[in-house]
């Protein structure tokens, strides 16, 4: 509950000092970083859930209130102390993104993204293979001004394995510049 009212209070504060837009970005093309706070739908046996970090970047085009990136994402996905190992998902993706609402500083926006992922860690200890990553969120993009804007999101990701499926719950916040 704490941390829901962090949020709110945090979304309320960017709504007030953010400046006008008319959408996502008035420039085609843009730059985004984000960092994330990874969730397990599912925590798997002899693992902690301690907080699980993780990161993307990507580069926006933007012609309207459709817009698709490019990028890559790296999330830290397992921890174990007694098990001596941390793995890590890397993803090469795309996202198309849509603006359901826009008005003074905020739009509204659901996204999807599809990629390709491998694990990172001990050769001894994960697969080397590849598997298929879907994604899908939504979230708020706060205008701040001049080139740059706020995004506060959230997805819900799946990693597609051989016969195994891993879920996943993510909080982002994250900065486009536009170019």
């Amino acid at each position: 509950m704490r941390m829901t009212l962090r949020v709110a209070v945090a979304v309320a504060l960017l709504v007030l000092v953010a400046r006008p837009a008319g959408g996502q970005s008035r420039q085609y093309f843009s730059v985004q970083g984000s960092g994330a706070w990874i969730l397990p739908a599912e925590e798997p046996a002899g693992f902690e859930s301690d907080v699980r970090l993780g990161y993307d970047v990507q580069i926006r085009y933007t012609p309207s209130r459709f817009s698709v990136g490019l990028g890559y994402q790296r999330s830290t996905i397992l921890t174990s102390s007694d098990l001596d190992v941390s793995a890590a998902l890397e993803v090469l993706f795309i996202e198309p993104r849509y603006v359901l609402w826009a008005g003074g500083a905020a739009a509204l926006y659901v996204a999807g993204r599809g990629g390709a992922g491998r694990y990172a860690c001990d050769p001894d200890r994960c697969s080397d293979a590849t598997s298929a990553v879907a994604v899908g969120g939504r979230g708020v993009l706060f205008k701040l001004g001049g080139p740059f804007a706020l995004d506060l999101g959230g997805q819900y990701f799946a990693v597609f394995e051989e016969n195994v499926r891993s879920d996943y719950f993510t909080v982002r916040l994250g900065l486009g510049v536009g170019l």
